[in-house]
């Protein structure tokens, strides 16, 4: 299902408003492979998620420092190290010398990096067995007193706050974009699409059948919500639907066929949304059967930072305010009092809600 219009020669007759007549025909291409694509920005800013999250990863072992987290958020003083980001799109020592940074384009910004703060000061307590009410380490996971991973809040709610909010800013002003071409540079649209497409996270020949984690793991591999497209996504085979909607749409901006370019809008919010929800209803259900406090707790963490990340869904989405409301409610309750129901009662509405919203999401 990668791309069942890959390279297939479409006949349209439709015309452009704004444009003239539509380009009778137009082929799309196998892979993101479009002349003059610049979305370096966008590509680095999902460098500096992976970089900035691994790291805040690492206070599970070790106490983290408070400056080094405020010069990764914000760019500065070199903090991107081998370590950090040394098997990325973007490496560390490109990153370094960009004047880019997460500070300036994740939505809810002062939230996110309080809970990065909170993961950099819960790292002192590393080696402190962790118990309701106490901070501190269970099995390899480090939680503060309510059981919560600080550092999952952080990389997956900024798949929302981040990438989500990016993807749908960009996609909503290709409509209004000037398709003007100059020699030599994209149209206004195209370069916007493209950006749109280096916040999704995936290579520009990005193969949903392809294991990405085998060894020697490619630097140019799918990152954030591109990773979850495989892991927790792959049911609702979003992932093939995305890439294809994402090069369908590039190609049909080029031949000025924007009635194709807008059904390919449709479908890119439609499954990026539905892949965090998979991913939360995944976890959410697989707490439910752990017994192990430290899995359970890390399950809750990630289905915590995935509802954090779908307050930026696309407007009229199928979760209602009403259903977002309760999910938060939900996975703020303390985790302990959450795994002391061994009825999960709360758990089990969680999910339903899901599956109320977007229907079967996992098998």
């Amino acid at each position: 299902m990668l791309a069942l219009v890959s390279g297939a020669l479409l006949t349209l007759s439709s015309c452009s408003s704004d444009d003239g007549p539509v380009t009778p025909d137009y082929t799309v291409p196998a892979t993101y492979d479009f002349a003059q694509v610049n979305n370096t920005d966008a590509v680095a800013r999902v460098s500096m998620w992976a970089g900035f999250t691994s790291w805040l990863g690492k206070g599970a072992s070790r106490e983290l420092n408070s400056d080094t987290a405020n010069y990764l958020w914000n760019n500065t003083n070199t903090a991107f190290t081998a370590e950090i980001a040394g098997n990325l799109p973007y490496k560390y020592d490109a990153l370094n010398t960009m004047t880019i940074s997460l500070a300036t384009e994740v939505a809810d910004a002062t939230q996110f990096k309080a809970y990065a703060d909170s993961m950099v000061n819960l790292s002192e307590f590393y080696a402190t067995p962790a118990a309701p009410g106490i901070a501190g380490k269970i099995g390899n996971r480090l939680v503060n007193h309510s059981g919560l991973e600080f550092n999952q809040a952080v990389a997956k709610g900024l798949m929302g706050a981040l990438v989500l909010k990016n993807v749908y800013q960009l996609l909503d002003k290709v409509p209004t974009d000037d398709n003007t071409l100059t020699s030599g540079a994209p149209s206004e649209m195209q370069q916007d699409w493209d950006l749109a497409f280096g916040y999704i996270g995936v290579p520009k020949n990005y193969d949903t059948a392809f294991n990405y984690s085998t060894a020697p793991v490619p630097a140019d591999r799918p990152l954030a919500i591109g990773g979850y497209f495989g892991e927790r996504g792959k049911y609702i085979q979003a992932g093939g639907r995305v890439f294809e909607a994402f090069r369908t749409g590039r190609a049909a901006i080029g031949a000025k066929d924007y009635s194709t370019r807008d059904q390919a809008i449709s479908t890119i919010k439609e499954y990026t949304e539905k892949t965090l929800a998979a991913a939360a209803y995944y976890y959410l259900t697989a707490s439910q059967t752990q017994s192990d406090l430290a899995a359970k707790f890390h399950s809750l963490s990630e289905g915590y930072g995935f509802v954090l990340a779908l307050k930026y869904r696309a407007a009229g989405s199928k979760l209602t305010a009403t259903q977002y409301t309760r999910l938060k409610e939900i996975l703020e309750t303390p985790f302990y009092d959450l795994a002391a129901d061994a009825n999960n009662t709360d758990l089990k509405e969680a999910a339903q809600i899901f599956t109320t919203a977007y229907g079967q999401l996992q098998p």
